[in-house]
């Protein structure tokens, strides 16, 4: 049992750390901005253009939902560094979220453990008829 509370305890500082970690990602003060920029690909209509030819127009849009519906905007090519940057913050953001809920998921799982070792090792010990071999803390 020691063993088994040990490593459970160990499990859950090493959680704890990661959550230290991903607590830093959602201070952060950079802003962000959701949505994707992809190259859209498109002819124009005009039948003497290039592009009836099969060689397509390319332009860079930011795809995103604005009023619940989708929506794309062709930032100004000097926009597009800042506009990418802020997209992929925006991303990291939402990963480091999906992150924390797997981390809080397993965090429980390891107190739920870890109170079924302990309640098991006190059973025990009150079958024996032991007094606790730990020092008490008192508890406010």
């Amino acid at each position: 049992m020691p063993h088994d509370v040990s490593t459970l305890r160990s499990e859950v500082r090493t959680v704890q750390q990661q959550l230290a970690e991903l607590i830093e990602v959602f201070l952060g003060r950079e802003p962000l901005l959701p949505g994707s920029l992809y190259t859209l690909r498109r002819r124009c209509g005009k039948p003497n253009c290039r592009c009836a030819d099969g060689e397509l127009h390319a332009s860079t849009v930011l795809s995103y939902r604005g009023q619940g519906r989708p929506k794309n905007v062709t930032p100004a090519p000097e926009q597009l560094p800042a506009v990418r940057q802020l997209t992929d913050d925006y991303r990291h953001f939402r990963q480091a979220r999906t992150q924390l809920l797997r981390l809080q998921r397993q965090l429980l799982t390891l107190i739920d453990r870890l109170e079924a070792a302990r309640v098991q090792a006190g059973k025990q010990q009150f079958q024996k008829g032991g007094s606790p071999t730990t020092s008490r803390r008192i508890r406010r």
